[in-house]
């Protein structure tokens, strides 16, 4: 075996690749971690914000959550507005739509943005809000889709409205 070879050998055996055929666990713990946490705690959400890459909505979906999420009351946020293509944009929403499911594009880094969201939210919990004045909103996504940007925005908003009334918990 040449020299190249050897080191490619070798660089492949370090990178951990499986010849053999066998079953592949790439699923960082840290994720699985985080999906049985949040099978925890979704039953007791009252309404899940499922936050997405709006340049990429479908492929930022967490997969392993969909079929409980889709029996949830759930609002689809597609965050990143402001780097998307506008034009493709309306198409996303229509077609979230056209799926009966709620979706509204935002900038979690903008307060007006996050505000109508907020407001979605309000009219979708409206029934619940007047039985019960403490609710659990959920927000769930995949890695680098803004979760914790949106959460600090949220915190920043409903610290003005409530202060002193606020608790956020993070996973």
């Amino acid at each position: 075996m040449s020299g190249v070879g050897k080191i490619l050998q070798k660089c492949m055996g370090e990178m951990g690749f499986n010849t053999g055929g066998g079953n592949i666990n790439w699923y960082p713990g840290h994720m699985a971690a985080a999906t049985r946490a949040i099978n925890a705690r979704l039953k007791l959400a009252d309404l899940v914000i499922e936050l997405r890459d709006s340049r990429i909505p479908l492929s930022s979906a967490n997969q392993d959550l969909q079929p409980r999420l889709s029996s949830k009351r759930r609002v689809i946020a597609l965050n990143k507005k402001d780097l998307a293509n506008p034009n493709i944009m309306h198409k996303w929403v229509d077609y979230f739509v056209s799926c009966k499911q709620d979706c509204l594009p935002i900038n979690a880094h903008s307060r007006t943005s996050v505000q109508k969201l907020l407001e979605l939210v309000e009219l979708k919990l409206k029934e619940k809000i007047a039985k019960e004045p403490t609710l659990l909103v959920m927000v769930v996504g995949v890695p680098n889709v803004g979760k914790s940007a949106l959460i600090n925005c949220i915190h920043q908003i409903a610290s003005s409205r409530f202060p002193g009334n606020l608790l956020i918990v993070d996973l």
